[in-house]
């Protein structure tokens, strides 16, 4: 039995815009990270592009070697998924039942921005338990992208004000699939805000209600926009990326993203 839509949506939540699991990096291939990043530095590359590569060279430098580029094939597959989950908010279980909205609205990330022009490399370590993204689209018509692209952004970027004041503390019902028939467990979500010279965003907190000490996933994401472009930089995976080191590196790839537009 697979969990029903309600369950999915929030399971699948995509706050750090991590939902691209196929763009895991792979510890074997060196040559093909160093072949994404001369692509999306080179000098015929586009905006979305050389911003992303400039993230990216940054990472590498920070000690996330392993690195890989989504391919459109993948970024439509992402797409399609987050139509499927689209408009499904009633249907999620969230105390207190006025965070549902917000709640689906920050399952969202830059390269679901309907913009012919958005990148995404995934980029991790073989001793860090997570996994870090950058995503960059156009969001005007200069720069690849739509009005809808803007208004997009920007209702994201109201639901994590709404979440960060008045929904930072909720419980949700999630499906798990180590229960039978994916039995739905409660779970506590819990937010702050984030802000840094780059960019704004915020950090949260998902583990069991009735085991506060278990498993519990940590996810930061901070979004800027910068010439006609929607930067977001995100990291999900244990508690350590709660520590103001992560802030920090968030920060220092955000900018670097930034620079190459300048």
């Amino acid at each position: 039995m697979t969990p029903s839509g309600k369950t999915t949506l929030v399971a699948l939540l995509t706050v750090a815009g991590l939902g691209l699991t196929s763009c895991s990096a792979d510890d074997d291939a060196p040559a093909a990270e160093q072949s994404d990043l001369e692509s999306l530095m080179a000098t015929d590359a586009r905006g979305d592009q050389r911003a992303a590569g400039g993230a990216t060279a940054m990472a590498m430098e920070l000690g996330f070697e392993q690195v890989q580029a989504a391919s459109e094939s993948e970024i439509e597959a992402v797409r399609g998924n987050a139509a499927d989950r689209a408009g499904t908010a009633e249907e999620l279980t969230v105390e207190p039942a006025a965070c549902a909205q917000p709640i689906a609205e920050l399952d969202w990330s830059p390269i679901l921005a309907p913009s012919d022009a958005v990148t995404r490399v995934d980029f991790s370590t073989g001793n860090f338990q997570g996994a870090g993204s950058v995503e960059v689209a156009g969001i005007t018509e200069d720069t690849g992208g739509s009005t809808q692209a803007a208004d997009d952004v920007a209702t994201h970027q109201r639901a994590v004000e709404e979440i960060t004041t008045n929904c930072h503390d909720l419980t949700m019902m999630l499906a798990d699939d180590s229960e039978p028939d994916w039995a739905e467990l409660e779970y506590t979500f819990t937010a702050e805000p984030v802000e840094t010279e780059s960019g704004s965003g915020l950090r949260w907190q998902r583990y069991p209600t009735d085991d506060p000490e278990g498993q519990t996933t940590t996810a930061l994401t901070m979004m800027t926009e910068h010439d006609g472009y929607a930067i977001q930089v995100a990291f999900i995976g244990g508690e350590d990326i709660g520590d103001d080191e992560f802030t920090d590196i968030t920060e220092a790839i955000l900018a670097s993203a930034v620079a190459q537009l300048d």
